[in-house]
């Protein structure tokens, strides 16, 4: 006959409770594993999309900086094929000795010079890439000689010096070649400061009246070399739907 004692009864009761807390507490800490694991599967998650975003901003800042410097580079490289070639030009047409190599120690002091030495010395110091000399050059040269022959050249050269050296003054090159198409009209220059005016604008930020500049030069000076350029420009470097 079974026993059914108050005690053998109590312990059964203990029993089953003790089972029952056993199997919650399991599942407890089975759920709260497989939740820490969720958990942790998402923050690696977020992680690895945080390490994939900062490699694409490193990526294209890399991009930039060598695209920075390849416009800094062509620009330097393009001020002085202009350079070299109207040195080549005054050299051949006065037959003087002396070409656009002479050394800096060389050149005449400014200070007790006449017109065209000052303008050919700063040429000549943009050639030794003393653009910071060159600008003060230029600057006396325009407040010397303000009815020079050559004071649209010197404005157009203050222009191209302030956009191209190490660290460019966009706003003071806007200024100095805008005075070449404001002042000097029918110059020979107009063309190449339009052009260079032109990127300075889009080096701004101001992309239509790049456009303008640029597209300018093309519909007015076809057969000038500045139209080539401006058509090569607009092509690859200007992008006014861009961000």
């Amino acid at each position: 006959m079974e026993d059914k004692s108050p005690s053998l009864m109590a312990k059964r009761r203990s029993g089953i409770v003790l089972i029952f807390f056993s199997f919650i507490c399991l599942s407890y800490w089975k759920g709260a594993a497989a939740s820490s694991e969720a958990e942790n599967q998402y923050q690696l998650q977020l992680l690895q999309q945080e390490v994939r975003e900062l490699r694409g901003l490193i990526e294209n800042l890399g991009y930039q900086l060598k695209k920075q410097k390849s416009i800094g580079d062509d620009r330097y490289l393009e001020l002085d094929s202009r350079l070299q070639s109207i040195l080549y030009e005054r050299d051949s047409s006065v037959g003087k000795e002396e070409t656009g190599e002479s050394a800096v120690s060389d050149l005449p002091d400014f200070d007790h010079s006449g017109e065209r030495d000052l303008y050919e010395t700063a040429q000549l110091l943009i050639r030794n890439k003393q653009f910071d000399r060159a600008i003060e050059q230029l600057r006396s040269f325009i407040q010397s000689f303000p009815d020079s022959q050559l004071l649209a050249n010197a404005y157009y050269w203050l222009g191209l010096v302030y956009a191209d050296k190490i660290d460019p003054d966009l706003e003071q090159a806007r200024q100095a070649l805008a005075q070449v198409l404001v002042y000097f009209p029918d110059h020979s220059k107009v063309p190449d400061a339009a052009y260079a005016l032109g990127k300075v604008h889009h080096a701004l930020g101001n992309c239509e009246r790049a456009k303008s500049l640029l597209g300018q030069v093309i519909d007015q000076y076809p057969d000038k070399s500045a139209s080539k350029l401006s058509e090569n420009y607009l092509r690859e470097s200007v992008d006014c739907l861009g961000p």
